[in-house]
C-alpha cells in the first residue's frame, strides 16, 4: 500500500475525531440555548404575575379614591337638596309667585334669595313662575345684575311644575359657570303649583378637591358628555357619538353645542378582569398613555362616576420581577455550572482517593489493634468514673443524713424536755389512780386515764416526728403538702424556740398547698431555715421569724425572715463551709445552707437570700406548684 492509498483512511480518522470533539459542544449550545428558553419563559411568568398584583392594587386603591369622590360629590349636592323645598314655604316667595298684589315685593324677595344664597355657598337662587319667567333671583338684589333666560324648557323646571323635586345638570353658555340645579314646587291656595324656586350648585368649587389627586376623575352623564373632571381638558367630551348627542343638548341648551368635544382615540382591552385604556391625546391634555379605568354608577344625580389610573408603576412592578427572575435563574446558572466544576474535581478526586485506599486500608489496619488497646483503657476509666460518680451519690446522701443528724443533736435538749414533761405528768396521773382506784373514786380515775391518753398522743407525735425526721429518703420527688411541711418542721423547734424565747409569726394558708418534692427532705430544709434564724437573732431583743406562702400562677414560695442583723455576704451563703456563727463551742460547719440548695435543686426548684429593709435576712424557697386536679 502506498501513502497516496492511506490518505482517505487518515481523512476518515480525522473526522471522527472532530465529530467527537463536537459532541459536547453541541449539547453545551443546546443545554445553553434550552436554559436561555427557560429564563425568558420564567421571567415572562414572573413579570405577569407581578403585573396582575400591580393591577389588582391600582384597582383596590382606585376603587376607594372613585367611592369616596363620588360619595363627597353626592354629599355635597345632598346639602342643597332641601333648600328649594324649604324656601318654597316662604311667604314672600309665596306671595310673589302668585303674583299677589304688593309694593316692590320682587327686589325684596331678590334680597332674601340673596341672604340664603350667601348662607348655603349656593351659587343662584331663583323664584321663577309657571310660565319659566324669572321673577326673583339672588343676582337680581342689585341693579346690576343679569336675569337669566326663560327657564321653561329645564327638566327640573317642568318636573317641578309637576308637584315633584326636579334636578339638572347644564352650562347653558360657553361663558356660563357649570351648574347643578334642584327645583322645587310654589303652590298656590288650592296646592296647584305656580312656580318653582330654583337653587344652582356652583361644581366649578366641589372640583378643586380633586384637583391634587393622582388618579383622573371625572363623571358622565346619560349622553356621555363629562360634566365634572379633574382634568379641564375633558371637560364636554363626549365618550360616544357626538353627532347624536348634539340634538338633544341643542333642543335643552343644556351646554353649548360648539363646545363639545370628541372623545380622544383609545383602544380598551381585557387584562386579568380589568379594563385597560391605551389613549392617544396630546402632551396637553396631561393624560398616561395607559390607563387602568373603572367606574361607578351614580342614581342619586343621573351620572357615572369614572376614573383612570395610569398603569406605569404595575409596569415598572413588572419589569423589576421579571428582571429579578432572570437574575435569580442566572444565579441558578452560575450555581449549576459551579456545581458541575465542582463535581468534576470531585471525580478526579475520587479517582486521588482510590488510589489511596489500598495505602489507608494498610494503616487502618495497623491502627486497629491500637485502637482496640485504647478502647479497653477508656472502659476501665469509665467504669472508674462511674464508681467515684456512686461514692460521691453516696457521700451526699451521708452528709444530708449526717446534717439531719446534727440537727437533731442540736434540738435534743429541748426535745428531751419536751418528752420529760409529758412521762413525769403521767406518772403523776398515774399513782393519783392508783389511790382513787383503792377509794373507789372511778369517776376521777377515768378522768386521769383520759389525760394519760392525751399526753400518750402527744408524746407519739414528737417521736413520730423525730422519725420521719432521721431517716434516709430515696424515694423520688412526688406531691407534698407544703404548709404540712411547715407544721411538722416547727413541731420539732417549738421546745427550743419557747426556752429561747424565739417567736414564730406563721400564718397557714386556708387550704393545702401541694408542690413538687419529697417531705423529709424539704423538712429538712425549712427546719435548717428555722434554726439559722433562730441562731443568726442570738443576743437580739426582739427575736421573731416569719413564715409565709405565697401562690403565684408559675411558682409557689416558702418566705422565712428573720429579726436578726441580716447576711454578712449575701453572694457566699450558699458556698460550702462557709460560715458566720460564733456561737458558743463554734457550732456549724457551714454545709446547712449548701445542702439545703442542692435538696431544693433537685426537686427543680431554687432557694435564695437576700437582706431586707429595715434588719433581718429573707429566704425565699421557690418550688413548683402541683395542680390540684392532676394530684387527685
Amino acid at each position: 500500500m502506498t501513502a497516496r492509498d492511506a490518505l482517505p483512511t487518515l481523512g476518515a480518522s480525522d473526522c471522527t475525531k472532530q465529530t467527537v470533539r463536537a459532541a459536547p459542544m453541541i449539547r453545551r449550545l443546546i443545554l445553553i440555548l434550552l436554559f436561555v428558553s427557560v429564563t425568558g419563559a420564567v421571567a415572562s411568568g414572573a413579570g405577569l404575575w407581578a403585573w396582575k398584583l400591580g393591577l389588582d392594587d391600582l384597582a383596590q386603591s382606585g376603587r376607594a379614591s372613585l367611592t369616596l369622590a363620588s360619595d363627597r360629590l353626592v354629599r355635597q349636592l345632598e346639602r342643597f337638596r332641601e333648600l328649594p323645598v324649604l324656601l318654597a314655604d316662604h311667604p314672600l316667595l309665596l306671595a310673589e309667585a302668585r303674583g299677589a298684589p304688593g309694593t316692590d315685593r320682587a327686589a325684596e324677595a331678590s334680597r332674601v334669595l340673596e341672604s340664603v344664597a350667601d348662607l348655603t355657598g349656593a351659587l343662584e337662587i331663583w323664584l321663577v313662575d309657571a310660565a319659566g319667567q324669572v321673577r326673583a333671583g339672588s343676582s337680581l338684589a342689585t341693579a346690576s345684575g343679569t336675569r337669566p333666560r326663560n327657564l321653561a324648557n329645564q327638566p327640573d323646571f317642568r318636573r317641578a311644575m309637576t308637584g315633584a323635586l326636579g334636578y339638572y345638570h347644564a352650562q347653558p353658555g360657553a361663558d356660563a359657570e357649570r351648574g347643578f340645579f334642584f327645583s322645587a314646587p310654589v303652590r298656590d291656595a288650592r296646592g296647584t303649583p305656580a312656580g318653582a324656586v330654583m337653587v344652582k350648585v356652583d361644581l366649578e368649587a366641589l372640583e378643586s378637591e380633586w384637583r391634587g389627586d393622582p388618579g383622573i376623575l371625572f363623571f358622565t352623564d346619560v349622553n356621555g358628555v363629562v360634566f365634572l373632571a379633574n382634568r379641564d381638558p375633558l371637560l364636554l367630551r363626549v365618550d360616544g357619538d357626538l353627532s347624536a348627542v348634539r340634538a338633544p343638548v341643542a333642543r335643552l341648551q343644556q351646554y353649548p353645542v360648539t363646545a363639545l368635544k370628541p372623545w380622544f382615540e383609545i383602544s380598551t382591552s381585557v387584562r386579568f378582569g380589568h379594563e385597560l385604556w391605551r389613549i392617544d391625546a396630546p402632551a396637553a391634555a396631561d393624560l398616561p398613555q395607559q390607563a387602568l379605568h373603572l367606574e361607578q354608577p351614580l342614581p342619586l344625580i343621573a351620572m357615572r362616576g369614572r376614573i383612570l389610573i395610569d398603569t406605569r408603576p404595575a409596569t415598572v412592578q413588572a419589569w423589576l420581577w421579571g428582571g429579578l427572575a432572570a437574575a435569580l435563574m442566572g444565579m441558578l446558572a452560575l450555581a449549576m455550572l459551579a456545581l458541575w466544576e465542582r463535581r468534576r474535581a470531585l471525580s478526579v478526586r475520587l479517582e486521588t482517593e482510590e488510589r489511596a485506599n489500598a495505602e489507608l486500608e494498610r494503616r487502618v489496619a495497623d491502627r486497629t489493634s491500637e485502637l482496640v488497646r485504647t478502647n479497653d483503657v477508656l472502659r476501665q476509666e469509665v467504669a472508674d468514673r462511674k464508681a467515684a460518680e456512686d461514692a460521691l451519690r453516696r457521700a451526699q446522701a451521708d452528709l444530708v443524713q449526717a446534717g439531719k443528724l446534727a440537727a437533731l443533736g442540736q434540738l435534743s435538749a429541748g426535745i428531751s424536755h419536751e418528752l420529760n414533761q409529758p412521762l413525769a405528768a403521767i406518772h403523776s396521773y398515774a399513782e393519783n389512780a392508783e389511790i382513787l382506784m383503792a377509794r373507789d373514786r372511778t369517776a376521777e380515775v377515768r378522768e386521769n386515764l383520759s389525760l394519760i391518753v392525751q399526753l400518750s398522743d402527744r408524746m407519739a407525735r414528737i417521736i413520730r416526728n423525730l422519725r420521719a425526721f432521721s431517716r434516709k429518703e430515696g424515694e423520688p420527688a412526688t406531691v407534698v403538702v407544703l404548709n404540712g411541711v411547715v407544721d411538722d418542721a416547727l413541731a420539732l423547734v417549738r421546745p427550743r424556740f419557747d426556752k429561747e424565747g424565739v417567736a414564730v409569726d406563721w400564718m397557714p394558708p386556708a387550704g393545702d398547698v401541694l408542690v413538687h418534692g419529697g417531705g423529709v427532705r424539704l423538712q429538712q430544709v425549712v427546719l435548717n431555715l428555722l434554726t439559722n434564724a433562730a441562731d443568726a437573732m442570738r443576743g437580739q431583743a426582739k427575736r421573731t421569724i416569719h413564715i409565709r406562702i405565697e401562690t403565684f400562677a408559675d411558682r409557689t414560695e416558702l418566705q422565712v425572715r428573720d429579726s436578726g442583723p441580716g447576711l454578712q455576704d449575701a453572694d457566699r451563703i450558699f458556698e460550702p463551709f462557709y460560715t458566720t456563727k460564733s456561737a458558743p463551742g463554734g457550732e456549724g460547719m457551714g454545709l446547712g445552707l449548701s445542702i439545703s440548695y442542692g435538696i431544693v435543686q433537685s426537686f427543680g426548684g431554687d432557694i435564695r437570700g437576700e437582706n431586707v429593709e429595715g434588719g433581718g435576712a429573707l429566704f425565699r424557697v421557690i418550688l413548683t406548684p402541683v395542680d390540684r386536679s392532676v394530684a387527685a
